[in-house]
């Protein structure tokens, strides 16, 4: 479990999130909603220790505090998944060889298990960089599955796809949740995934409140 309590953060005179507490706990799906600005992005940057916040602290299952000046504690078990992934400019499997070590046993096999999981074993000499944005989604999930991380942040990942690709995309998250992976999915048109949610947290006027399902 992943306890996040009273972040504060502010952009000058803005202030985006005001004592916000929130728990990752393994096997949920947490959906976080609000409208576009709300801080949504910004908050999901601090609990993936990408953006240090104004105030707030961090708390591992074994309620061992990690101070927020050393974010680099949450990014070795916290894996942030942009809107728009970023990927190197090489092919689809070069891509997932990156997200593993070097020293990585049977990391071939690892790959090949990973892209047909998304189904992408046939674009896997193809340039990463001329993939479609639900097939770049995808690639996401593999180097997510190969990488492990113990909680998984996703902002937006079914934004401006199609229902074809959101189908796919619910189809990975599903089995993801099934392994007991821990996962934050921010989106402000959430509709698809509500067969996948347990908690939903809404996010207003830097606000974070618990929605009754």
């Amino acid at each position: 479990m992943m306890q996040y309590n009273h972040i504060h953060q502010r952009f000058g005179k803005r202030e985006i999130l005001h004592d916000v507490s929130i728990c990752l706990e393994p096997g949920q799906l947490l959906l976080l909603s609000g409208e576009n600005g709300a801080g949504k992005s910004t908050l999901l940057r601090i609990m993936a220790g990408l953006l240090k916040p104004g105030a707030g602290e961090f708390m591992d299952k074994t309620g061992a505090k990690m101070i927020s000046r050393n974010p680099k504690s949450l990014i070795k078990q916290v894996m942030y998944l942009h809107q728009t992934p970023y990927l190197f400019d090489a092919s689809v499997e070069k891509n997932l060889h990156f997200a593993l070590p070097k020293e990585t046993l049977k990391k071939p096999q690892k790959i090949a298990q990973a892209l047909e999981w998304v189904g992408l074993s046939h674009l896997m000499d193809e340039s990463a960089k001329t993939l479609s944005g639900g097939e770049r989604q995808r690639l996401a999930l593999a180097r997510a599955l190969l990488r492990r991380p113990r909680y998984l942040l996703l902002d937006e990942p079914t934004a401006h796809l199609d229902a074809k690709t959101n189908a796919q995309i619910f189809r990975l998250l599903s089995e993801l949740k099934s392994r007991t992976q821990s996962m934050l999915i921010a989106s402000h048109e959430p509709a698809h995934l509500d067969q996948l949610i347990d908690v939903e947290y809404r996010l207003k006027q830097g606000s974070l409140n618990r929605v009754s399902r």
